[in-house]
């Protein structure tokens, strides 16, 4: 009895492939196109954030040598999320990093670099640097917790970039979770 059932099941599968096969249509790809303007980025990905701005009572505690208080903040909860020390051995007292997301906290990290160097060239204001990384930051922090399989691909995919890095970043939509 269950022989006979894998060979129904696996000759209704390839009865189905020959014929999808056979078929006359040409296959239609779900295609995505461009047709924001140049000032507008597309949004490919869409991620919950649960990350609210800190308070001022937060923000008091906080020093900062690169960026404002805000965004220090929301670095050092990026750090906090992303590197993990565990026990390699429970007893032992030796402990291993691991980095949550690699491709999400390598680009993080390449993009904060490559804006640094930009605020020291004078290609971009501070300010600018300073809202750009925010949203990277926020971004990363939304997709810890998020299905970011695509965006990790991308991220991967263009990893020497910092500019193609900051537009995929630019490309994803987060949404409040409260």
């Amino acid at each position: 009895m269950k022989k006979t059932f894998i060979f129904l099941c696996a000759s209704m599968v390839l009865q189905a492939t020959a014929s999808f096969a056979t078929t006359n249509e040409p296959v239609k790809e779900n295609v995505v196109y461009n047709t924001t303007t140049s000032n507008e980025t597309a949004t490919k990905w869409e991620f919950y954030s649960a990350h609210e701005d800190p308070s001022p009572e937060l923000l008091e505690g906080i020093t900062s040598n690169k960026y404002s208080k805000r965004v220090s903040y929301f670095y050092n909860l990026f750090k906090d999320t992303y590197v993990v020390k565990e026990e390699v051995v429970p007893g032992d007292p030796t402990r291993r990093t691991v980095i949550r997301k690699p491709e999400i906290y390598n680009a993080v990290k390449s993009i904060e670099k490559a804006l640094n160097k930009s605020v020291k060239k004078h290609e971009i204001s501070e300010k600018e640097s300073e809202q750009l990384f925010y949203h990277v930051l926020k971004v990363s922090l939304a997709a810890i917790d998020s299905e970011s399989d695509s965006f990790e691909e991308s991220l991967d995919a263009h990893r020497k970039d910092t500019k193609a890095l900051l537009a995929l970043f630019q490309q994803v939509n987060l949404k409040d979770l409260y």
